[in-house]
Parts: C-alpha cells; sequence; structure tokens
C-alpha cells in the first residue's frame, strides 16, 4: 500500500522544543513527510532551541516576526502555507503540532477537503481543537511512556486523574469499549483489537493508550478493563473476562432476581448492589445505565424506576 504523504506544520511559540524527535517519530508510523515547517519569530532568545534541534531533522523554519503587540503574525503564516500545500494536491493530510484552538477552523477545512489531519500538542490542549482533529497526539504523554520504556517509573494514576488536561476519562473509554464488544457480540462474533482502537479514535480523537500508562492496546483492554485478549493467528481478539468475574457477575443477577421478588426502587437496588458486590461495575460488562442492565436480566422488568419480577 502506498504510503501518505503528510504536511508538518508546528506552531513553534505554541510547542516546546523539546518534544521534536517525538514529533518526528510519531508522525513517520503514518507514512512519508513531505513538508516540514516550523512557525514562529526566532529572532526571539525563547525560540532559539527550536532552531537548533530543527536542524537534525531538516525543519524549514518560516521566520515571521510581530508587526504588532496582541497579533500572531506566525499564526495565520501558517494557515496562509496549509492552504497553499492544500491546493497543490501533493499532500494525503497534515499534522498541525499546537495546543492552540485558534486552528480549529483550519482543521475544519483541511478535513472538508478529505484531508486527515492529525494533531500533537500537549494534554492540556484546547478540547475544541482535539475534536477537530481525526486524531490528536497528547506529546507529553507520549514521552512520558518513552521514558517509562527507558527505564523511569511512570504512575498511572497520575496520566488518568490530572483534571489540569484534556485527556477522555479512563471511565468514557471503558463505557466504549463495553459498547463496541457487546455489539459484535450481538452479532455473533468476537471483537477485533485494531478495530476496537480505530472505533475508539473515531469517537475520541486524543485516545491513546499511552495516555493513562500503557505500551501496547493489548495491556491497555487486560489491564485497564475487564476483558481478555486471544490471538489466532495475526489477528487480537477481545473476549469477556475471568471465570472470576463471569462468577460475580452471575451472582449479581441471582442477587437482582431475589430482591426484585419484592418491587424495589431502582437507586436503592443500586446501592444494595454496591453494598454486597464493591467490584462490581454494570458499565464493564456493557451497559450504559444500571437500568438497562437490571432489565436484561431475564425474569426482571423496570416500570416507572421500580424494579419486580415480570
Amino acid at each position: 500500500m502506498e504510503e501518505k504523504r503528510l504536511a508538518l506544520l508546528i506552531d513553534a511559540e505554541n510547542t516546546s522544543s523539546k518534544y521534536i524527535d517525538a514529533i518526528i517519530s510519531e508522525l513517520k508510523k503514518y507514512g512519508v513527510i513531505t513538508y516540514q515547517r516550523m512557525y514562529g519569530d526566532f529572532t526571539n532568545p525563547a525560540l532559539a532551541d527550536w532552531h537548533k534541534k530543527a536542524l537534525n531533522h531538516a525543519i524549514v523554519p518560516i521566520q515571521q516576526p510581530r508587526y504588532s503587540s496582541g497579533k500572531n503574525a506566525s499564526d495565520i503564516m501558517l494557515v496562509i502555507d496549509a492552504m497553499d500545500i492544500l491546493y497543490q494536491d501533493k499532500t494525503d493530510g497534515f499534522c498541525i503540532v499546537t495546543s492552540d484552538s485558534d486552528f480549529t477552523r483550519l482543521v475544519n477545512r483541511l478535513r472538508e477537503e478529505g484531508m486527515l489531519v492529525i494533531g500533537m500538542g500537549k494534554s492540556d490542549a484546547s478540547k475544541t481543537f482535539i475534536a477537530a482533529c481525526n486524531e490528536y497526539k497528547f506529546l507529553d504523554k507520549i514521552m512520558d511512556e518513552d521514558e517509562k520504556d527507558a527505564g523511569k517509573p511512570k504512575n498511572k494514576k497520575e496520566a488518568v486523574h490530572d483534571k489540569s488536561n484534556s485527556i477522555t476519562p479512563l471511565g468514557d473509554i471503558k463505557s466504549a469499549i463495553n459498547e463496541l464488544i457487546q455489539q459484535s457480540e450481538n452479532n455473533g462474533e468476537h471483537a477485533n483489537l485494531g478495530s476496537t482502537k480505530s472505533n475508539l479514535q473515531r469517537l475520541f480523537p486524543d485516545f491513546d493508550e499511552r495516555n493513562y500508562g500503557y505500551s501496547s492496546m493489548r495491556k491497555f483492554i487486560t489491564e485497564a478493563t475487564k476483558f481478555d485478549t486471544m490471538q489466532k493467528g495475526s489477528t487480537i481478539y477481545i473476549l469477556r473476562s475471568s471465570d472470576h468475574d463471569k462468577d460475580m457477575e452471575s451472582q449479581v443477577r441471582q442477587y437482582v432476581l431475589n430482591l426484585a421478588k419484592e418491587p424495589v426502587e431502582l437507586g436503592t437496588l443500586g446501592r444494595m448492589i454496591a453494598e454486597q458486590y464493591p467490584d462490581f461495575k454494570y458499565k464493564e460488562y456493557g451497559y450504559a445505565r444500571l437500568s438497562k442492565y437490571v432489565s436484561g436480566i431475564s425474569g426482571v422488568k423496570v416500570e416507572n424506576n421500580m424494579v419486580t419480577l415480570r
């Protein structure tokens, strides 16, 4: 298959030069980089490191001085170049390196023309800009994972619970995984690991297992969720989890059946389940709401927020 041709445009005034190696390495996974440009006022001492480090990758600096305070001329230059490159019809996609929401309309415009757009920046990036991209890579999380591989410990909980970042909460990802797996099971199939990741990236442009401290999607599934994996040939499938978890789920269903012999309010039922089975989470079994889970138990119904036997 022919490699995608990608244009790399870096907002140097909004991105640290320490990420340059991670940017290049990550983008090469998607194709060949045909344009490499960075934008800023490189007479500014704060950008001196960009000038030095970019030489190692032959990135072309586009010098753009500020003509007046409060106006970012380099941003405008990046947008102009992006549109010029687009209409030359020599690329299949763009990588815009910034955390700035001002580029959201540019990304929208590129995608309207059928371009793949990969965003890169820090995990405090604008959620609006992240949502506009096909995919968005958090450079600080990628570097954290690289450092962990080099022997430096990394705390997974810090990656997941830091409220200052724009990373999609792990709970939302788990819920989506459950729904995707449920859809596959409804079709009589096992969920494919690769397809599941692609669907997650479609739902959440910022999704990357490294954001949560895992070096591979397979590790993420087996360690962060209640699912297992199975490999057949070159294909990896996602399966329902261990016998222990199946046992607990079976016990919860029987517990609900016993309680439903007398009408019980749904919220009360939820609290009783949580007290009796604190490790049980209905979302981890493919249900977005407790009412959906309870209604799925044979012999039980939910009407007007009350749970009874059918």
